[in-house]
């Protein structure tokens, strides 16, 4: 996360130095207004970002203790319970999609890229519905 800040102020100083550097040598050489407005907007979005940064930043810093707080707690069995029986749900209907592909893939042709996304988005729809109702329920 640290990184993540540095590029974020990083390039929103290249853009407000983009922008000051724009507006000064571009209305200098051209009487046209056109980029004289691009060097507004560049230092418009520079500024911006870098309100965004300092937001960001100081808003992972509040949040971090509480981060902390959190994931000092002992951990805890049930969770550990509930991830594997939503893997094994996930599992066996993951199969169950694939065997029903394969079969259908004698009569239609699917594509791969297709084939692919269906038992991605069942997997990640499984898992969701599973956890929630294991978390219910245990």
């Amino acid at each position: 996360m640290k990184n993540r800040f540095t590029q974020l102020y990083l390039c929103s100083i290249a853009m407000i130095a983009l922008g000051f550097l724009g507006i000064i040598f571009n209305n200098a050489k051209t009487n046209t207004t056109e980029e004289y407005y691009f060097g507004i907007l560049n230092l418009f979005v520079g500024a911006m970002l870098l309100v965004f940064a300092i937001i960001s930043h100081i808003k992972y810093h509040t949040n971090r203790k509480q981060l902390e707080r959190e994931l000092s707690k002992e951990y805890d069995e049930r969770d550990d319970l509930i991830e594997g029986k939503t893997a094994h749900f996930t599992i066996s209907i993951l199969m169950m999609v694939t065997i029903l592909m394969l079969f259908l893939s004698k009569w239609i042709t699917i594509p791969t890229n297709t084939a692919l996304f269906i038992i991605i988005i069942s997997s990640l729809i499984t898992s969701t519905l599973a956890k929630k109702y294991y978390n219910y329920f245990l």
